[in-house]
């Protein structure tokens, strides 16, 4: 089932964090990063008595400000996942994960092929997982309609994050450089 903030809970403030992290604010760095924590609290706020005992598994790293918000609701511990570096990780994390409810975490969810890989990995670690992300591509929505998913909202708009300042087509500006200011703008 999917979790939508703006079905839960629309005020002005969401409206305005929102409106900074679309990919076409032209919003980079700390303003940027700021909205993201705030999204992620105030989703795990509006939901707050579907989460328990929970671990946040933040994917690096456009997940960061975004995990800390929602680690920070629920004051839970939060682990690093960075695929790339660390192909073993949920193997290598299994005590920390094992018995708890693990909150998959990412900024934005394209197709979803890496947080289905990572579910799969979770296989005999955790039965209680549930995925949260700032932005639900239209596109994955059926795959993730049958999983515990929690995002701010779901978009029409699909574009693989790139180096380049403005959307166009098919590439749009990486979500990971625009929080850490790592493109030139």
């Amino acid at each position: 089932m999917i979790n939508a903030l703006t079905e839960a809970k629309n005020n002005e403030s969401i409206n305005e964090w929102i409106a900074i992290c679309k990919s076409d604010s032209n919003v980079i760095g700390a303003s940027l990063r700021h909205a993201h924590y705030r999204l992620g609290f105030e989703l795990t706020s509006a939901f707050k008595q579907d989460f328990h005992n929970s671990v946040a598994v933040c994917f690096m790293r456009g997940g960061l400000p975004f995990s800390m918000g929602i680690a920070d609701a629920l004051d839970c511990p939060i682990v690093f996942f960075d695929d790339k570096a660390s192909p073993h990780f949920f193997q290598d994390n299994q005590e920390q994960l094992k018995g708890k409810q693990v909150l998959l975490i990412d900024s934005v969810i394209h197709s979803g092929k890496s947080m289905i890989k990572s579910i799969e990995s979770l296989n005999g670690i955790s039965r209680d997982i549930k995925i949260m992300t700032n932005v639900l591509c239209y596109k994955a929505v059926e795959k993730f309609s049958i999983l515990d998913t929690y995002t701010v909202r779901i978009s029409g708009n699909s574009f693989k994050g790139s180096n380049v300042k403005v959307q166009s087509g098919n590439k749009g500006p990486d979500t990971g450089d625009r929080l850490f200011k790592t493109q030139l703008f």
